[in-house]
């Protein structure tokens, strides 16, 4: 009888054990929903309703918290990852569209994209502590590897303001290509690379002097880049095209275009394991989520996802 009981038992703590797991995390913006995805086996194993056009999403550094930027409700749903549900929404700024969180977790920084602004929150009081005018239509948020700066993009002005997270305002404004979208630091915060979408170009900034190192063109037919992400040992970077439906490789240490890997129909957010040995992508139009081998830079498993995959974040 004991053993049978410790059996059960055991069946039932199974759920819990399974989040010792990396999760990876996906914004579904048509469907209103996230899609959690088990990164060993690479197969669904939640879905989760969170408001109405959910876009931009992020986990806490401990991977119990899941936010995520709910537009048409002007808040970001905070999902808890045990229980996944969602237990409570933050006000943010008008339409948030994207956020980064702190490295200590304390934080989140929000493009507010109708305001023209970025709120920064408390992420246990739900405060907003200051509110930080930036350019107009900002979208893209990215905290440095040691989180004294913030980069916002914003689409109208072809700007990152840079902003001090000590003092709550912006040190710099750089000019970079028409329509930026994302940005990703190098691990060691010396360089930024920022995607621009109608410029169909990656810019590459010096971060420490707030000055455009150099800048070049996706060459690919209908490329419109947007997600970008540094490998963690800082030597390749990874940019989603959009409607050419693919992903650039690019080689950080020469700046060149190292291939390119064909994914799924219009390619959006990425995400790296934390070991970098798998790229998850959001396909926007095909539903889907490419998971990349990076050694090989092939396509290892097609997941399905809710409608109009967006975001994808990845916890511990």
């Amino acid at each position: 009888m004991r053993s049978i009981l410790i059996g059960a038992l055991l069946l039932t703590l199974a759920p819990a054990a399974a989040l010792a797991g990396p999760l990876v995390y996906v914004s579904n913006e048509r469907s209103n929903d996230i899609t959690i995805i088990d990164a060993a086996a690479d197969t669904v194993v939640a879905t989760i309703p969170v408001g109405e056009r959910p876009r931009g999403i992020g986990t806490s550094p401990d991977g119990r918290t899941v936010y995520v930027a709910i537009g048409e409700e002007d808040a970001i749903a905070v999902v808890d990852a045990a229980s996944r549900t969602v237990v409570r929404k933050i006000p943010a700024g008008s339409d948030p569209e994207a956020f980064a969180v702190s490295p200590d977790g304390t934080r989140l920084y929000v493009s507010n994209e109708d305001a023209n602004t970025a709120s920064v929150i408390d992420t246990r009081s739900g405060k907003v502590l200051a509110t930080i005018p930036v350019g107009v239509e900002p979208e893209g948020v990215t905290v440095s590897p040691d989180g004294k700066l913030v980069y916002v993009t914003a689409e109208t002005t072809h700007t990152v303001s840079v902003i001090d997270t000590a003092a709550f305002k912006v040190i710099a404004t750089i000019l970079v290509g028409s329509r930026p979208r994302e940005s990703a630091f190098t691990p060691d915060g010396a360089r930024a690379y920022v995607t621009a979408e109608i410029g169909g170009a990656v810019t590459v900034i010096d971060v420490p002097n707030h000055k455009v190192l150099t800048t070049f063109r996706i060459d690919r037919p209908g490329a419109k880049p947007k997600g970008v992400v540094v490998h963690p040992s800082g030597k390749w970077v990874y940019v989603a095209n959009g409607a050419s439906n693919d992903i650039t490789v690019i080689d950080a240490e020469t700046n060149r275009i190292a291939g390119y890997i064909p994914v799924g129909r219009r390619p959006w957010g990425l995400a790296l394991t934390a070991d970098g040995r798998k790229l998850y992508v959001t396909n926007g139009v095909s539903d889907n989520v490419s998971v990349i081998d990076t050694a090989t830079r092939t396509v290892v498993a097609t997941i399905r996802a809710g409608k109009g995959p967006w975001g994808v974040a990845i916890a511990p």
